[in-house]
């Protein structure tokens, strides 16, 4: 007889998390898996969850979609081996027939996407099911202890960077050194491209520096016009928008990772007579996890984390909701 799931869950919105105990599943069917939770981070979207700033959940709420660990069981068409060591992210299925998941783009999916910790538990726990078409096997040369924010940080500053050409001769910047800042400079230099950070905190000049970047600027001083071709923002802060575009070459692109909490605003004009423009990304698809992961793996890219464990997940949630995290915290579940 299998032991069961124990869990950290709120019950209430902004409530602390408590230990609970799920029972276990029956076997997995389909393409389903039961992954054994070892390491699961932090991510700024489990604080939004838990504090109900995107409206009301399913509780108990088991938050957490960074996770690393090994499958224990798999259903008959699972695509992955028990024993494997994989990684899962934000988003656990899709539907397969929508436009989107029919052109490769499934984290664009339109007719049932589903995430790992929305209406199902998270990785605040001892164990995990997903499809494990979302699931990717780790390569040789990360850490498992350390991986886990690759799954949807590491990711969602990776695939606007391969998507809107990252690469040697383009200039890029990152409009905030955190938890996902951070791994965008170490991607966009590994890419080849020169890095510009943006941070209202000059001390972190060295770490910039150290990243890959090329120079800090202070985000709150005089912006200087026309050096970037490309511009990550990924605070959540609500930026004077029509002043950043300036920091754009003709026909650059700024593109929002992060959530701003209010609406954009922005001047037609750079839109018109510059020909720049402003887009969006959301996480990336499977395809382009696998292209990340190796690419982490070749490059040696970790990212920057504190480790604590999961009895302590209370606190690390309000690390990280309070700005207080050295970029990323991994609960360990072992520990």
């Amino acid at each position: 007889m299998r032991s069961p799931i124990h869990a950290y869950a709120q019950l209430a919105s902004r409530s602390l998390l408590e230990p609970i105990t799920l029972p276990d599943l029956s076997a997995p069917e389909g393409h389903d898996i039961d992954v054994e939770v070892a390491h699961c981070s932090v991510c700024h979207s489990d604080v939004h969850l838990l504090d109900g700033d995107w409206g009301e959940v399913k509780r108990p709420l088991v938050p957490g979609h960074e996770i690393v660990g090994r499958v224990t069981r798999r259903g008959p068409d699972a695509t992955l081996a028990e024993g494997a060591l994989v990684g899962i992210g934000w988003q656990a299925g899709a539907c397969g027939h929508c436009a989107a998941c029919t052109s490769k783009r499934e984290h664009l999916c339109t007719g049932g996407k589903q995430r790992t910790c929305v209406g199902r538990q998270g990785g605040f726990a001892t164990s995990v099911r997903v499809d494990s078409r979302f699931a990717f096997e780790l390569p040789d040369g990360l850490d498992a202890a350390t991986a886990a924010p690759l799954l949807c940080a590491g990711l969602t500053v990776f695939s606007p960077l391969e998507r809107l050409g990252a690469k040697a001769g383009v200039r890029v910047g990152v409009v905030g050194v955190g938890g996902l800042g951070h791994m965008a400079v170490r991607f966009a230099a590994a890419m080849g491209a020169e890095v510009i950070a943006f941070d209202p905190d000059l001390s972190k000049r060295e770490l910039a520096l150290g990243l890959g970047a090329r120079d800090l600027v202070d985000a709150k001083g005089a912006l200087p016009s026309g050096v970037v071709d490309l511009l990550l923002v990924t605070t959540h802060a609500s930026l004077p928008w029509t002043e950043w575009m300036k920091v754009l070459d003709l026909e650059g692109t700024l593109c929002l990772i992060g959530v701003p909490n209010a609406p954009l605003t922005v001047s037609v004009d750079p839109l018109l007579d510059e020909q720049k423009k402003v887009t969006g990304s959301v996480i990336g698809s499977p395809a382009t996890m696998r292209t990340m992961l190796a690419t982490a793996a070749q490059h040696r890219i970790a990212p920057i984390t504190e480790s604590m464990p999961m009895a302590r997940a209370n606190d690390a949630v309000s690390r990280v909701r309070e700005g207080r995290a050295r970029m990323r915290v991994v609960l360990d579940v072992a520990r």
